[in-house]
C-alpha cells in the first residue's frame, strides 16, 4: 500500500513539472514561428521597395537616355525635354519629374512641383521619404552636343541641319552637369507592406491560437491524469481499508470476548472479598487494563471501519455547542474557556462523523492546553459557498518535523496517546471530500482545520 502510494506520488510530482516543460517548449516554438514570420515580412517589404526602386531606375535610364540623345542645345531642346517629362508623369507610378542644371539656371519639371523639393540641396541616389521614392541622377551631355559657338559649330552634319531656332541660346550648357529627378508613387509598395503585415500577423495569431489550444489540451490531459491518479489512490485506500476493516472486525471479535470474560471473572473476584487488599487492588488493575484495551480496540475499529457519509443540512456552531457541554468536565479540570463561533451557516455533512471529527480536534486542544487558557473555534463562510472550521489552542504547538506526520496512524506527540485521533479525522475528511490540515498559531499554539466543506 505504501509502495503504491509512493509511486503514485512520484508520478504526480513528475506531472506537476511536465506542464511547465511543455509550456516552455511551446513558447520556444511560438518564438521560432514569430521570428520566421518577421523574417518573411522583412523579405516582402524589401521586395515591394525593390520593385519601386527598379521601376524608378528604368524610368530614370529612359529619361537620361532621351535627354542625351539630343544633338543641339537651345529652345527646341527645352521644349522636347519638357514634352518627355510631361509624358512621364502621365504614368501612375511617376508623381513628379525634373531636369535641372547644376548651376540652377535651367529647370524643367512636370507633375507636382512641391514633391520635387528643388529648394533643398540635391543628393545623388535613391531614398524614401513621405512624398514617395526619390531618385536623383547626375549626368553630362555628350561633347558633340553644343550650343552656338561650341565645339562642332559650323562644321559637319550638325551644322548643316542647324536652324535659327536651334542657334538661340538656352538655359542649359553642355559644360555644366545636369540632374534628373524622379519622385515615384509609394502607395502600391505601402499597400503591399500592409498586406504582408496582415498576412504574417494572421499567421502568428493563428500559430498562437494553436499553441494556446495545445497548451489547454495538455493542461486538461495533465489534470485528467492527476485526477485518475488520485482516483486510483483513493480506490487503493478504499480497498485497503475494506480489507483492514474485515480483519479488524475479526480481531475485535476474537479479542473482546476473552477480554469480557477475563474482566467478568476478575470483577467477581474483586467483589467476593475473599482475597486480601493486595489481591483486590491487583484485580482492579486487571479490570482497568481490560477497559483500556477495549477502548483501544474500539478506537481502532472506528479508524478502520469504512465511512459512508449520509449528508444532511446542519449548523456546525450548534454541533460545537453540544460538544462543549460534553467536554465541560475536562474544561473545568483545567479552568479552560471554549470560545464558540460568533457566526454560523448551514453545511452538508454526516452529523455523526462530523461530530466525531470535531470531538477529536477539541479533545486534542484540551489536552494540549495549559490551565487558564482559551480554546477558539471558528466557522468561516466564504463567498464561493465553501466553509472552513478551525480549532485553535494556545499550547506548545507542533515541531516542523512532527507536523508532516500528524495525520499518520499511530503517530503521536503526547505521552499515552494512541495516535489514531487525527488519523480518524483525516479519514472522515477524505470520505466527505474535504481537506484537513495544521497551521502554527501566531503567538504560539496550533490551529487544526477542516476546509472545503460544502455550504448550503
Amino acid at each position: 500500500m505504501r509502495l503504491a502510494a509512493t509511486c503514485l506520488r512520484c508520478d504526480n510530482d513528475n506531472m506537476r513539472w511536465q506542464p511547465w516543460i511543455a509550456f516552455v517548449a511551446l513558447l520556444i516554438a511560438f518564438a521560432g514561428l514569430a521570428a520566421w514570420q518577421w523574417d518573411e515580412y522583412g523579405r516582402e517589404c524589401e521586395l515591394a521597395r525593390r520593385t519601386v526602386a527598379n521601376s524608378a531606375d528604368s524610368v530614370m535610364n529612359a529619361l537620361v537616355g532621351g535627354v542625351r540623345s539630343h544633338r543641339r542645345l537651345g529652345l527646341f531642346f527645352s521644349e522636347q525635354v519638357q514634352g518627355v517629362l510631361e509624358g512621364l508623369v502621365q504614368a501612375e507610378a511617376v508623381r513628379a519629374a525634373a531636369v535641372v542644371s547644376e548651376d540652377g539656371r535651367g529647370v524643367l519639371s512636370a507633375g507636382d512641383a512641391r514633391l520635387l523639393n528643388l529648394a533643398s540641396p540635391l543628393a545623388e541616389g535613391g531614398y524614401w521619404d513621405e512624398a514617395g521614392y526619390r531618385l536623383v541622377s547626375r549626368f553630362r551631355l555628350p561633347a558633340d552636343s553644343s550650343s552656338p559657338g561650341g565645339p562642332g559649330s559650323g562644321r559637319g552634319w550638325g551644322r548643316r541641319w542647324q536652324t535659327e531656332d536651334e542657334n538661340t541660346a538656352g538655359p542649359f550648357d553642355y559644360r555644366q552637369p545636369m540632374m534628373a529627378i524622379l519622385v515615384m508613387d509609394r502607395s502600391g509598395a505601402d499597400a503591399a507592406i500592409r498586406r504582408a503585415a496582415w498576412t504574417r500577423g494572421s499567421i502568428v495569431a493563428a500559430g498562437w491560437s494553436v499553441v494556446l489550444c495545445v497548451a489547454l489540451m495538455w493542461l486538461a490531459s495533465v489534470r485528467l491524469a492527476e485526477a485518475r491518479g488520485k482516483a486510483r489512490t483513493l480506490e487503493m485506500e478504499a480497498r485497503y481499508f475494506r480489507d483492514l476493516s474485515q480483519a479488524a472486525a475479526g480481531l475485535a471479535h476474537e479479542t473482546r470476548n476473552p477480554l469480557a470474560l477475563i474482566r467478568g471473572w476478575t470483577q467477581r473476584l474483586a467483589d467476593s472479598g475473599a482475597n486480601c487488599a493486595d489481591g483486590r487492588r491487583q484485580a482492579q488493575a486487571i479490570i482497568e487494563e481490560c477497559d483500556r484495551l477495549t477502548a483501544r480496540i474500539n478506537q481502532f475499529l472506528a479508524f478502520a471501519r469504512p465511512s459512508e457519509p449520509k449528508l444532511e443540512r446542519l449548523d456546525p456552531a450548534e454541533l460545537i455547542e453540544q460538544l462543549a457541554a460534553l467536554l465541560e468536565p475536562d474544561l473545568s479540570a483545567k479552568n479552560l474557556t471554549l470560545a464558540r463561533p460568533t457566526t454560523g451557516c448551514q453545511i452538508l455533512a454526516d452529523r455523526e462523523l462530523l461530530r466525531q471529527a470535531l470531538f477529536n480536534l477539541l479533545q486534542n486542544a484540551v489536552q494540549a492546553s495549559a490551565e487558564n487558557q482559551i480554546i477558539h473555534t471558528t466557522v468561516i463562510c466564504r463567498r464561493d459557498g465553501r466553509v472552513r472550521i478551525e480549532v485553535a489552542d494556545c499550547g506548545p504547538g507542533v515541531s516542523p518535523e512532527a507536523s508532516e506526520k500528524l495525520f499518520m496512524p499511530y503517530f503521536t506527540t503526547r505521552a499515552g496517546g494512541t495516535g489514531l485521533g487525527l488519523a480518524i479525522v483525516r479519514r472522515i475528511a477524505a470520505a466527505h471530500g474535504w481537506e484537513v490540515g495544521y497551521t502554527p498559531r501566531s503567538g504560539g499554539g496550533a490551529i487544526f482545520w477542516l476546509d472545503g466543506i460544502h455550504g448550503r
